[in-house]
């Protein structure tokens, strides 16, 4: 079992979560952490970053059952996986809501794929209700490599 994540002093709606489960490469680790912090003139940026080695190879489901056990009003949480630590360092965004899909809908699932910049545009308009999950899932579906760069 991992770890519950703590945000005891971070806010839900301005602090995107993002969970590093991947320790192959310190140095693209600082460079996502760099994008993910890069000003944005819209908004403050602030992330809650998790730089723990207990989650080495957690899969999204066990992220995000350590981040609802202690914010249970989160409802995105960012992974630094493998495919982070390369390329483009895309992260997995995570629903931690179940989606409610109209019947004849199409499931595009809990997860999908952001450039790093993006972050905490996302987190941001989920926590407001500005946008839902599906619109990004949708969004990034509609990419060839299935990556949300809006």
């Amino acid at each position: 079992m991992r770890p519950i994540i703590n945000r005891a002093g971070h806010d839900y709606e301005t602090e995107a979560l993002v969970v590093r489960t991947d320790h192959s490469d310190d140095e693209a680790w600082r460079a996502v952490v760099e994008l993910v912090d890069q000003p944005d003139g819209e908004f403050e940026i602030r992330s809650h970053f998790v730089d723990d080695p207990a989650f080495i190879g957690a899969s999204p489901d066990e992220v995000a059952l350590s981040t609802v056990a202690a914010d249970p009003a989160l409802e995105v949480v960012f992974i630094a996986d493998a495919a982070t630590m390369r390329g483009d360092h895309t992260l997995l965004a995570i629903s931690t809501r179940p989606e409610v899909l109209d019947e004849g809908d199409e499931e595009l699932g809990c997860t999908f794929r952001l450039l790093a910049t993006l972050v905490n545009e996302v987190h941001v308009n989920l926590a407001i209700g500005h946008l839902d999950f599906w619109e990004y899932a949708y969004a990034a579906a509609r990419d060839p490599e299935a990556v949300l760069r809006w």
